[in-house]
């Protein structure tokens, strides 16, 4: 399995075979306090599932950690689901098969500023992330 991309956007959706993200690519989060609440995070994540691996399931899951010695999510679970790699009756033989995901997290929380990383494991095993900063918005003296 190769992950093509994994991009972080404001909103992200799946129709006809195609991502529609809305405000994609951020790296940086701006916050005036803390702990500074963030409505919504969506991951766009296209996988490329070989011939000989389609018609199986895998286990996904997707974490958000605060990089430093402990690594520690700001979940108290990582979201899960199972993904079906179900062949399509119309792919070609020895084809790869393109699997679009649109993944949603809402009501974020962020203690401190950081680094942070969205972190995309299959089967137990991290294959992709995407690292963004929470920062402080700079106070001005009135």
């Amino acid at each position: 399995m190769q992950i093509d991309y994994l991009v972080l956007a404001d909103a992200v959706a799946v129709a006809d075979g195609k991502h529609y993200i809305h405000g994609g690519g951020w790296d940086t989060l701006f916050a005036a306090t803390f702990p500074a609440h963030h409505p919504a995070l969506g991951v766009a994540v296209r996988l490329r599932i070989p011939w000989e691996e389609t018609n199986q399931q895998f286990a996904l899951e997707v974490d958000v950690l605060l990089e430093g010695e402990e690594h520690r999510s700001i979940f108290p679970e990582p979201l899960r689901g199972i993904v079906n790699a179900a062949r399509p009756l119309n792919i070609p033989p020895d084809s790869d098969l393109p699997l679009h995901m649109a993944l949603g997290l809402a009501n974020l929380q962020f203690d401190e500023p950081g680094l942070y990383t969205v972190v995309l494991r299959i089967d137990g095993q991290p294959v992709a992330e995407s690292p963004f900063s929470v920062v402080a918005v700079p106070q001005h003296p009135e």
